[in-house]
């Protein structure tokens, strides 16, 4: 697959939502993991916050109970493809597997409606084999990039000014690397409650 900058693939990718609601949408790549998951869910609970949990399907499978527990709480899942890696670096038929893969593991858990690419590169076929599982794909209008995606003690509030009415934010989890994410997330959410700013995902960001 030749790799396209996903701006400027037709209109099919989402960044950011119109809205006239004030709420933003909270993403999180590469999970679910012990080291990372529930101090996330345990923070988005203290603000009452939703969030969609782009998952990848190894994780997912590995760990059920995890996995059941994103959803049971109130969340989303999205697919993340099976693997930590470049989607854009697979060739089709690898892609579609690894899709494919992650959509029967999703699917116990009742479905996505939600897909990012690994490395958040994609290209029109790729973005054809996404649409006909009547998935839409999903990047992002603000991303913490410091510590690995999980954001270091200034991330929260980069991120939270940001952050606007239809904003949609990505964030990563999933190693032990990656456990500063928690600290991030109660920064950012102490921020947007105070400006009346609710953060849901994308399913209730795209209805609302």
């Amino acid at each position: 697959m030749a790799r396209t900058a996903a701006t400027i693939v037709d209109g099919d990718v989402l960044f950011r939502c119109r809205t006239s609601a004030p709420l933003f949408a909270l993403t999180f790549d590469d999970g679910p993991s012990v080291h990372t998951t529930p101090g996330l869910l345990d923070a988005l609970a203290e603000h009452g916050a939703r969030a969609t949990f782009f998952v990848l399907g190894s994780r997912a499978e590995q760990d059920e109970d995890l996995t059941h527990r994103i959803v049971s709480e109130g969340h989303e899942l999205g697919n993340h493809t099976w693997d930590d890696e470049p989607s854009a670096d697979l060739d089709p038929a690898d892609f579609v597997a690894r899709l494919d893969a992650a959509q029967r593991v999703l699917a116990r858990h009742g479905g996505t409606r939600w897909f990012r690419p690994g490395s958040g590169w994609t290209d029109r076929t790729m973005l054809r084999e996404v649409a006909s599982r009547d998935l839409r794909c999903v990047l992002g209008s603000a991303v913490a990039v410091r510590d690995h995606g999980a954001g270091d003690a200034g991330t929260g509030s980069r991120l939270a000014r940001a952050t606007g009415r239809g904003s949609i934010l990505v964030l990563h989890e999933g190693t032990p690397e990656r456990r500063s994410v928690n600290a991030t997330v109660r920064s950012l959410l102490t921020l947007t409650d105070a400006r009346g700013l609710r953060p849901v995902g994308l399913s209730e960001l795209v209805i609302g």
